[in-house]
């Protein structure tokens, strides 16, 4: 299975579900049995787990895909703010260094067969002095599944994500949509949405995770979701293709 070592999971905004569906893949793939790992390299809106601060996503990921790690290996720079990462750490009086947070990707990429990374917010998200989450994204050179809302102006969203994945040199291996909140089964663009953004994107439709109910799901409830709403089989391919092709 050459898939590469890893994957970038790319947001079109703030909490448009990039952790349910990191920690579904990773999940799924883990059952595959592929030693898959996840990273969320900078969090914000830190909470202390055994004494350091992580980020919320880290550890309900680490809990789903019931990965062996400590949390805060799943997340080695936290701010407290719930802010951008420059943001935060500005407010804090703190640098986060770009090349350190690199070399901890590099990291987590090297000491599993595949890895999950999740970004924090969107692509254009202020990351440290004069980088953007996009400049972690080419620097690491991974390919990119994109996450977006199901419900009206997510075509705008997703399709300029993709565009700024592409303008880096970034493979876009396909998009899926998360949750929506209350009231998308009310919203008559989320039947249109996957088709007419797969038609501009460029990128294939990979499913779409229904709400799950955040804290309360089991691990095995996420990976029985993930299996049925998510095209994994796609996924895997369009890895393959984009590895290939790289």
């Amino acid at each position: 299975m050459p898939l590469g070592k890893g994957l970038f999971i790319a947001g079109s905004d703030t909490g448009v579900g990039k952790t349910m569906v990191s920690a579904g893949l990773t999940a799924a793939l883990r059952q595959r049995g592929l030693d898959a790992g996840y990273l969320k390299p900078v969090g914000t809106e830190a909470q202390l787990v055994d004494g350091r601060p992580v980020n919320p996503d880290a550890v309900f990921v680490g809990r789903m895909a019931e990965l062996p790690e400590p949390a805060w290996r799943l997340n080695p720079f936290c701010l407290s703010a719930p802010l951008s990462p420059l943001a935060a750490a500005r407010r804090e009086g703190v640098t986060l260094d770009f090349g350190q947070i690199v070399a901890a990707c590099r990291q987590a990429l090297d000491e599993r067969e595949f890895c999950v990374i999740e970004g924090a917010g969107g692509v254009m998200v202020p990351l440290c002095e004069g980088k953007l989450m996009l400049d972690l994204m080419a620097e690491l050179a991974l390919p990119v599944l994109v996450v977006g809302r199901p419900g009206l102006g997510t075509i705008n969203h997703t399709l300029l994500t993709m565009l700024a994945a592409r303008s880096r040199g970034l493979a876009v291996v396909g998009f899926v949509f998360s949750g929506g909140g209350e009231g998308v089964e009310l919203d008559p663009s989320r039947h249109a949405n996957p088709a007419l953004t797969e038609e501009f994107g460029g990128a294939p439709y990979l499913g779409a995770l229904p709400d799950m109910g955040g804290g309360e799901i089991s691990p095995r409830a996420l990976r029985a979701a993930a299996g049925a709403w998510l095209d994994i089989d796609g996924l895997l391919a369009a890895l393959n293709r984009a590895t290939n092709q790289g």
